[in-house]
């Protein structure tokens, strides 16, 4: 066996090394990315149309769908729940159905990348999570694509946003300290990834099951040049949270670097403090005045007390960029005082106790998170393609997997690779032991807070019953103080009976002293039961009097509970005008939607009439398509009437040698006769010979005659039928010409007709873009009315409660509270003297010289209740912040106050969103609106120039006519050929030299009587000349022989559809639109406009233009038409330029009065006119100077238009 190459290996190590390196481009991830892209982007019937796409497929199809089955698929996660969505997907909570472990995955939909390229920014947010080896950032653990999304399997955060916690907690000074201290870390990782995150927020802040921050949604992340600055146009980011240098690159090219994330990080800091963002405000645009005024408008409240250094941390976070604390370097602001304190520090910050640990029931817990709506709209997906579109090669090389990288080891290396195996697994089964540990300790501390749940439901059950035993002694006591006021009230009435009956024994004790002994022994018995109800009395007083004083300590409750509802009713008047605030902008969204909704009928217009347009180009092309087959059977009639010449041609030919056989037939007769004669009659007298010789004389001479004028008649023939056969073939050259360019125009129509197409189509997807943005909004919208009405059914909720607790006291609450506070004191305490004994036992264990495994027991146990102690430690603190307990009766306000804020910031970006997506649109729409009026200008001087083409072609074609009447009269005298006598109006003589051609201009002379009329122009009629010719410039139309119309004319005449030519005493007037300065030759004002032309006619033969309101409103506004007398003369027109102003008002005049005196409409010898000739001369430069010649010549400085 052959050895190898050693340099050939060489190259193929290092084309494996890439081939096996994750971070290459060469990796075979990459290439089978790129072979599926390429067979997906292929796999259409017009694109297999080509046989070598189609060899491609048949061989490439199969293995491609084999590898896509063995890769990792979206099937492959059983999901749980959708905990998010955004712009281009959303996140689902999955769970990987082999190895069971969750993960977050995020997916992304390709079309919506694609269509929004500017604002996707996926290669960022991959890189940065695959390659981040960092605890601060979310990992990425897998990523792998198919035809419709991009999938991307992450850390799950079960701990939910900082939100979430902000919206749970009054955030104390302490908590700040620490996520702010968390959050610097993980930007300092993503800037020493040479990425700036530019989107740093609350939301994007997750944290992980124990309680640590991790920053997340890199989808704003863009990488620093090598200065470490970004450049962009756009500003991107939160609006609450934008950088003032980032605020300024919007809509022009800026520049910043990692500074602005440190703003961020400001903003967030006094949030979490305050509760409410530094620059907030009702609308986007006074938000963003106050950010760029940020010198004057940043304050800090004086109800909310802070610390002197986070003040000084924020405010030097929230400075321009030059000022800003970071610039230099993360190690100014881990050196600011707020971040010093004796719990930790930035290298065991990791390690340390987080404020809150998140309370999970199960792997999968989704309490931290909102529920998310399902989303019911239609998935964008790619159109089939007609050509090659490669919508799936922009996303080669995505796919990822950390576990999993291809081997490519040789097998020498297989030892090394066992032994690495055992390793592994060694480490594997350490590490399933710690988790078991783990997990029994998670158990434990379940167990725990389980039992403190419990506990707490009992103390709320305690609660609720002494507040019922409240109410009923409060009820007992009203019931027998009613009962008391009876019973005195009875014994009263008894004492008066008593009294009556005494005073009725009184008065008959005369009478009835008998009865005296029985009397005075009632009255003794009922002063005794007197006694014993004085006695009941005096205890019922004193049970009154008991009551009454726990009457006054129920009225004094009663009184705090009123102070405490009026307190309750001053918030709910704050949150009332909360709402108000709500509703405005909710009206400024309704307007703004208003807005959007004219804009949207504005574009339709515009596609209205870009159809209109499209339909006219279209009716345009039928006519040309038209115009073409009737050319193509003129050109075939031309051919057919050429070969019937020819053939006319050859038969007179074959005349002519006929009769020239014929003369020679008859003179060989002739002289055979006479060779007979001599023979036969010798004796023939002489008179005889002589008049036989005098016969044949005349015969001669009357063949000679016959044959010469046979001869010549032949000739002209000849000549005349030459003559024709080259005028044909001259016109069928001409004709093949002009379907040669109209079919140069009819492409080029195709092509602007195309154009125009696409320009349609791309008009149609902006509008469904803007439309679907319209319906976001209003569903934005839907959701903050339902979140309103949500809130106001919650203020009622809780209004009604508050009613309702009026009649209950707090006391028992706090005695409850103080009770659990001294409970968790008495645990510290506990556990700090167990630390002590601890600590004893400890330095009596090292006097001891413990050995080292019992001494690390010893440690790890003193760890560990360290760490108890600082968790029941942060355990009360969160309990105390909870802000259910700070503030009882407001946990549902809050909440959706939280809510309503939260909801408020994505309507803003939302707002930020759509005033881009506006801007975009508006720059895109003038670009268009520029490109078409830079194609109708175009258009229009292409028009101009052939016209001024075709002008100088009839001008041509005259001189070569008149040529070939020089040539006709080649016989004319020595003084015919040298000067040409014309004469003027009063008959006299007007001799041009040939000599005077050395020193003058060529002209053209014309009969006045040829002559129609004669204008000025505008800027219209002669667009290509400069602005300073215009008002020099005057026209003259005039009547031509053996002249050819301009190829415009014929084509206006051959194809303008009857129904749209206006017929007006003479005039043909058609309906245009100018866009250059035009004037009304009826009312002389401007008939013109550059954006919106008003409607306007034009007569094709004599060219006045007026306004069509004066046609639509039957006015008189123009004469009769003063070429079209005729059909049958053909007239055309000059431009003529004359030295200055003056002069050509004076041609003007002077031409007017002539052609009204001898014209050709005055003369009315409309007839005659078809004799009248043209001549070519030279004419001297002064003879414009002559005032007694009445013949119209042109300047000596004038020239064709």
């Amino acid at each position: 066996m052959a050895t190898l190459d050693p340099e050939y290996k060489i190259r193929l190590s290092k084309v494996e090394e890439r081939l096996r390196n994750p971070n290459s481009e060469l990796n075979i991830n990459s290439l089978l990315d790129g072979l599926a892209a390429l067979v997906a982007d292929l796999d259409y019937p017009a694109i297999r149309r080509n046989k070598c796409a189609d060899q491609f497929l048949n061989r490439y199809n199969k293995p491609v769908e084999f590898v896509n089955s063995c890769r990792m698929q979206h099937k492959d996660f059983e999901v749980v729940k959708v905990i998010g969505r955004g712009a281009f997907g959303e996140v689902q909570l999955v769970r990987h159905r082999s190895t069971r472990k969750v993960y977050a995955l995020k997916l992304l939909s390709k079309y919506e990348m694609i269509k929004r390229s500017d604002s996707a920014f996926f290669w960022e947010e991959r890189e940065i999570m695959a390659n981040a080896n960092s605890k601060w950032i979310v990992q990425l653990h897998y990523a792998f694509q198919d035809s419709k999304y991009l999938y991307m399997v992450m850390d799950y955060m079960p701990g939910g946003d900082l939100v979430n916690l902000m919206s749970n907690y009054d955030v104390p000074e302490k908590w700040a300290k620490f996520y702010c201290a968390e959050v610097v870390l993980a930007l300092d990782a993503i800037h020493s990834m040479g990425f700036v995150h530019r989107d740093v927020k609350p939301d994007n802040m997750l944290i992980d099951q124990a309680g640590h921050l991790k920053l997340a949604d890199f989808g704003t992340c863009m990488r620093m040049d090598k200065d470490g600055m970004v450049r962009a146009d756009t500003a991107v980011g939160t609006p609450d949270y934008i950088s003032p240098e980032v605020l300024q690159s919007q809509g022009r090219p800026g520049h910043y670097g990692r500074e602005c994330d440190w703003w961020s990080v400001g903003v967030f800091l006094y949030e979490m403090l305050v509760g409410d963002t530094p620059f907030y405000a009702e609308s986007l645009v006074g938000t963003y005045s106050k950010i760029m005024d940020h010198k004057n408008s940043l304050t800090f409240p004086s109800e909310i007390e802070m610390s002197h250094d986070a003040k000084d941390l924020i405010c030097a976070f929230l400075m321009d960029r030059t000022e800003r604390l970071g610039r230099n370097g993360v190690e100014e602001i881990k050196a600011h005082r707020f971040f010093k304190n004796d719990q930790w520090n930035w290298q065991s910050i990791r390690d340390a106790v987080p404020p809150v640990v998140p309370e999970l029931s199960s792997d999968i817990d989704t309490s931290n998170f909102e529920d998310i709506d399902k989303d019911d709209g239609p998935e964008g997906s790619f159109e089939i393609p007609k050509a090659f579109a490669g919508n799936h090669l922009p996303f080669i090389g995505f796919t990822y997997n950390r576990d999993y990288q291809f081997s490519m080891d040789s097998s020498g290396g297989s030892g090394k690779n066992d032994e690495d195996k055992r390793k592994l697994e060694d480490q594997i089964r350490t590490l399933k032991s710690g988790k078991e540990d783990i997990e029994r300790k998670y158990m434990q501390a379940v167990q725990s807070l389980d039992r403190l749940n419990s506990e707490e439901g009992k103390i709320r059950l305690e609660r609720s019953e002494l507040e019922r035993k409240v109410a009923l002694i409060q009820h007992d006591l009203k019931e027998n103080k009613r009962k008391l006021e009876m019973m005195i009230r009875e014994k009263e009435k008894l004492l008066d009976s008593e009294m009556s009956a005494r005073k009725e024994l009184s008065s008959n004790k005369m009478h009835n002293h008998e009865k005296v002994a029985t009397l005075e022994k009632s009255i003794a018995d009922l002063n005794e039961k007197l006694q014993l109800e004085s006695e009941m009395a005096a205890r019922f007083k004193k049970s009154y009097s008991e009551l009454q004083q726990r009457y006054n300590l129920s009225e004094k409750n009663y009184n705090d509970l009123n102070y405490k509802y009026s307190e309750i009713q001053n918030i709910k008047l704050s949150l009332e005008k909360e709402v108000m605030t709500l509703q405005d902008s909710l009206a400024h969204e309704m307007s703004s939607r208003t807005h959007a909704s004219e804009e949207t009928l504005e574009l339709q217009e515009k596609v209205r009439g870009l159809q209109m347009e499209k339909q006219k180009a279209e009716e345009k092309e039928r006519i040309t398509n038209k115009e073409i087959q009737r050319l193509g059977e003129r050109i075939v009639k031309l051919e057919k009437s050429k070969n019937n010449l020819e053939l006319e041609l050859d038969t007179y030919k074959k005349k002519y040698t006929d009769e020239k056989n014929a003369h020679q037939t008859t003179i060989d007769r002739f002289n055979a006769d006479k060779k007979t004669i001599k023979e036969t009659t010798e004796t023939t007298t002489l008179s005889a010979i002589k008049d036989i010789q005098i016969k044949l004389e005349q015969e001669k001479r009357y063949q000679k005659v016959c044959c010469e004028q046979c001869f010549s008649n032949l000739q002209n023939e000849y000549r005349n039928e030459r003559d024709k056969s080259k005028n044909l073939s001259l016109q069928v050259e001409q004709e093949i010409q002009r379907r040669n360019l109209m079919q140069s125009d009819f492409k080029a129509q195709a092509v602007e007709l195309a154009r125009y197409k696409t320009i349609e189509k791309q008009l149609n997807k902006e509008i469904a873009d803007l439309k679907e943005a319209a319906r976001s909004s209003e569903s934005e919208i839907r959701k903050l009315r339902e979140d309103l009405s949500v809130n106001e059914l919650q203020m009622k909720e809780l209004q009604d409660q508050l009613e309702a607790e009026q009649y209950f006291s707090s006391e028992d609450n706090c005695r409850e509270y103080s009770k659990k506070v001294e409970q968790i004191q008495m645990e510290k305490d506990d556990i700090v003297n167990r630390m002590k004994s601890l600590q004893d036992d400890y330095q009596n264990m090292q006097q001891k010289s413990v050995p080292d495994n019992e001494l690390d027991k010893i440690k790890k146990s003193l760890e560990e209740e360290r760490m108890k102690k600082i968790q029941a430690v942060n355990k009360l603190a969160e309990i105390m912040n909870r802000k259910e307990f700070r503030n009882q009766g407001k946990t549902k306000n809050a909440n959706s106050d939280q809510s309503v804020k939260k909801k408020d910031r994505e309507l803003r970006k939302l707002q930020q969103e759509l005033l881009m997506e506006k801007e975009k649109y508006n720059k895109m729409v003038e670009k268009h609106g520029r490109d078409l009026s830079e194609t109708q200008a175009a258009l229009y001087d292409e028009g101009q120039q052939k016209a001024h083409l075709q002008m100088e072609l009839d001008s041509k074609d005259s001189e070569i006519e008149q040529l070939r009447q020089k040539l006709a009269y080649g016989n004319i005298d020595s003084t015919s050929v040298n000067s040409i006598t014309i004469e003027d109006g009063d008959g006299s003589d007007m001799i041009l030299e040939e000599n005077d051609k050395q020193n003058s201009d060529p002209v053209l002379v014309l009969d006045i009587e040829k002559l129609f009329h004669v204008r000025s122009v505008t800027q219209g009629d002669v667009y290509r000349a400069e602005a300073k010719d215009v008002p020099r410039i005057f026209q003259v139309l005039y009547a031509s022989e053996g002249e050819n119309r301009r190829q415009s004319e014929v084509h206006e005449i051959a194809q303008q559809d009857k129904s749209t030519v206006i017929n007006y005493k003479g005039h043909e007037l058609i309906l245009l639109h100018y866009r250059t300065p035009t004037t009304c030759d009826a009312c002389n004002k401007p008939v013109w406009h550059l954006v919106h032309p008003p409607q306007a006619l034009e007569c094709r033969h004599c060219h006045t233009k007026v306004h069509k309101d004066h046609f639509d409103k039957n006015e008189e506004f123009i004469g009769y038409c003063k070429v079209n007398y005729d059909q049958n003369i053909q007239a055309k027109e000059m431009l003529l330029l004359a030295e200055s102003t003056e002069k050509q008002k004076q041609w003007i005049q002077h031409l007017s009065k002539k052609i009204t005196k001898k014209g050709i409409v005055s003369s009315g010898n409309l007839s005659t006119l078809r004799g009248t000739k043209q001549y070519s001369s030279f004419g001297p430069q002064g003879r414009q100077s002559s005032g007694s010649r009445n013949a119209a010549t042109l300047p000596p400085n004038s020239r064709p238009g």
